[in-house]
């Protein structure tokens, strides 16, 4: 909760990040369906989950990635 490349984004995307916690397995591993994501965290919310998606992958908070046609992300 302390991290400052996380603490500079917006309330929802922090909230977002914690929320991916809830979908994902032991290794911090998930799909990345931004879409679907964002509408179990935040389902009464406008948010862009592809947008904060990018932006945690940007600040090194988690690896997106691909397995065949599959993606996923890992925190």
């Amino acid at each position: 909760f302390d991290n400052e490349k996380l603490g500079a984004r917006p309330p929802l995307t922090r909230l977002f990040f914690e929320g991916l916690w809830c979908y994902a397995d032991r290794d911090g591993r998930l799909e990345d369906r931004p879409l679907r994501l964002s509408a179990k965290i935040l389902p009464y919310d406008q948010a862009d989950g592809e947008q904060m998606l990018s932006e945690l992958a940007e600040d090194g908070l988690l690896l997106r990635y691909a397995v065949g046609a599959e993606r996923f992300a890992q925190a």
